[in-house]
């Protein structure tokens, strides 16, 4: 488990000429990673116009082919995120694919039901909780762990609700029958900015937090920064940063990974005992 995040090599992403319906269920489509020939598989992104996978091997990625039928088509890489490792491909030919319906965030907080489609097989499992950190490590953005009854399918695979939307999809396993997943969420964040910047570009506030406790106590307010400009203070507590709670301080970390420069958040922070909202806006992160 130590090795989360740093076997990550990529998620990638493959543009697609899109048909006109949407599938009852997603479609897979087989790829390989060389060049150890990994399999993987791979599912068409939330946008409709990509596949999706990831690469998690710790081998120097050479090439990458789509297997279709009995051909291998060389993929192209477009962009890299080397914080999640996630990094995205071109094709160089048109591949047939079904539109996919994804959801826009997954955001349980109890067990629920799934499965998994690899190649037109539905394999049950179980989403159990989300994890943050592994063992000392705090990840960059919190993962779902996932159960099976069965073999793990492949990274990659879509992980669908009772609806036959995708939550998300199997990034590595996580020992035993279980398996860590890219949430639904986190694809849509990181796709977004490697399509117009060829990298993920973080959302940066201005603010430090204490890696000393649990709590998400803000040490350092930097100047000139969207925080100061929303008075946050030193020893305020992060209690909600957008979309997400932060009781914790690896929840906060997540929390911040999906701040989008220029896209204005609610910040809710603890002060003197009292709960204290704000807006601010986040800008690039700075170097």
């Amino acid at each position: 488990m130590s090795r989360v995040f740093s076997t990550i090599t990529g998620i990638a992403v493959v543009p697609l000429i899109m048909g006109s319906l949407i599938s009852a269920a997603p479609e897979t489509y087989p790829i390989e990673f060389l060049p150890l020939a990994s399999r993987a598989c791979a599912v068409v992104s939330p946008d409709q116009k990509f596949l999706v996978s990831a690469y998690v091997e710790s081998a120097t990625l050479s090439k990458v082919n789509h297997l279709q039928d009995a051909h291998r088509i060389p993929l192209n890489l477009s962009g890299r995120d080397k914080v999640t490792r996630l990094c995205f491909f071109k094709t160089l030919n048109q591949t047939k694919a079904t539109t996919n319906d994804w959801v826009e965030s997954f955001l349980e907080t109890s067990p629920e039901n799934l499965h998994a489609l690899d190649n037109g097989k539905i394999i049950a499992c179980r989403f159990e909780k989300w994890i943050s950190r592994v063992g000392d490590k705090v990840l960059p953005l919190s993962l779902l762990y996932v159960s099976f009854q069965q073999k793990i399918p492949p990274t990659g695979t879509p992980l669908v609700n009772a609806q036959n939307k995708i939550i998300g999809i199997i990034l590595q396993p996580a020992g035993g029958a279980a398996a860590y997943a890219i949430p639904a969420q986190a694809i849509h964040r990181v796709q977004n900015d490697i399509i117009a910047h060829h990298k993920l570009v973080r959302g940066w506030v201005g603010i430090s937090l204490s890696t000393e406790s649990n709590t998400p106590r803000i040490t350092r307010i930097w100047p000139e920064s969207p925080a100061q400009r929303a008075n946050l203070r030193v020893d305020d507590i992060l209690l909600r940063a957008g979309d997400y709670t932060t009781d914790h301080y690896p929840e906060a970390v997540n929390a911040l990974f999906y701040t989008v420069p220029g896209k204005s958040t609610t910040i809710e922070v603890l002060r003197d005992g009292k709960r204290i909202p704000c807006k601010l806006t986040p800008v690039a992160q700075k170097p």
